[in-house]
């Protein structure tokens, strides 16, 4: 990695053994220039650059697991950026902002993350916003949709971060994608677009109407997916080598680990945008109140209470409750239990013989 300067601006140069898509970020309060650089590991650390625009530059291993290299440019002043790539070389270039960008936000949120870049030549919009040339578009739980001023669209899957480049004549796109999923749907004439994973780049040349479904994952798995309604092919090409491979209008590939040898003509999982999830209903009927309990469990938790019973003879028996005393007397099958007044009398209490009475009884007895 090294700076440089040019007439149009400082350019930072950045080498890598394998193609890099970055992730590009414009910050403020201080201004800075934020670069992500997915699945790589720094090799140099700080290079010794400076200039009118760029105060210093860092660089650090952001992430160790997927890696993540983040390089920081420090900015005296707010400026405007592109990039471009060829093979293993990136290039990031930096220009004076006009004063649009300079009050322009330079993220937006929703429904997607935009890392605006200068004077765009590309014609998408996205949530009726134009794109730049040379963003970097991240969707987040929902697809981001960018609708092309020619027609047709561009589905970034949840939580691809795709960049977005056009030609010169702002007639042919260029896509970059490092991890995820995107979902391209247009026509095309005598023009030719590209997309470009960390292994291949995808050429698709008009005259023909493309829709396809692309994904690529960390373990260099690249999965090509012909869609409903497709009826053109497309040309891979290796990005380190010179193999080539025809997708045709109605087939699906997966090529394993970054190598077109390693073709999988058997896959059948979806390479676009997932499914979205069906609504589930939730029924409004209350159950009723008078549900039966439900089984017990075997491992189930019992609670045993023991409680004190109390019970007196002599006690008088409780008075008849008042839904009792409503019964006819016919539904009384024991209405000594439940009437007081039908209850026999008690038996006399037995008498008690006192002391006194012993003793007289015991004198009569010995003088008798």
């Amino acid at each position: 990695m090294r700076g440089m300067s040019e007439p149009t601006g400082p350019v930072i140069e950045i080498l890598s053994d394998h193609p890099i898509v970055p992730q590009i970020r414009r910050l403020d309060n201080p201004p800075r220039l934020v670069i992500d650089l997915p699945n790589a590991t720094l090799a140099s650390k700080r290079p010794d650059f400076r200039s009118t625009e760029v105060n210093a530059i860092r660089a650090d291993q952001f992430q160790q697991s997927p890696p993540i290299a983040r390089i920081v440019v420090d900015l005296a002043k707010p400026v405007a950026f592109t990039w471009d790539a060829a093979g293993n070389r990136l290039m990031v270039r930096l220009q004076p902002a006009p004063e649009a960008a300079k009050s322009a936000p330079a993220t937006q949120t929703h429904p997607s993350t935009i890392a605006a870049a200068p004077d765009s030549k590309a014609a998408i919009i996205l949530a009726n916003t134009r794109v730049p040339d040379g963003s970097s578009v991240t969707a987040g739980l929902d697809p981001s949709v960018l609708r092309l001023e020619r027609g047709g669209e561009v589905k970034v899957c949840p939580g691809t971060t795709v960049s977005v480049t056009s030609s010169q004549n702002g007639r042919a796109l260029m896509l970059g994608m490092s991890t995820g999923a995107l979902e391209a749907h247009y026509a095309l004439d005598a023009s030719a677009d590209s997309i470009v994973t960390p292994d291949f780049r995808i050429l698709l040349a008009g005259p023909g109407e493309f829709d396809y479904g692309i994904s690529a994952d960390s373990r260099g798995d690249t999965c090509i997916q012909a869609l409903p309604g497709n009826t053109a092919s497309v040309i891979v090409s290796e990005l380190l080598g010179d193999g080539t491979y025809q997708v045709k209008p109605t087939e699906q590939v997966v090529f394993h680990s970054g190598q077109l040898r390693a073709v999988d003509r058997s896959a059948t999982a979806a390479c676009g945008c997932p499914a979205p999830a069906p609504a589930q209903l939730i029924a409004s009927a209350r159950p009723p109140e008078t549900a039966p309990l439900p089984p017990s469990k075997p491992n189930a938790v019992h609670i045993q209470i023991d409680a004190p019973f109390f019970f007196n003879a002599n006690d008088p028996p409780p008075p008849p409750t008042h839904e009792a005393r409503l019964l006819p007397p016919s539904t009384l099958t024991h209405p000594t239990a439940l009437d007081p007044a039908a209850l026999p009398p008690p038996p006399p209490p037995t008498p008690h013989r006192s002391v006194l009475g012993k003793i007289r009884r015991f004198f009569a007895a010995i003088f008798s």
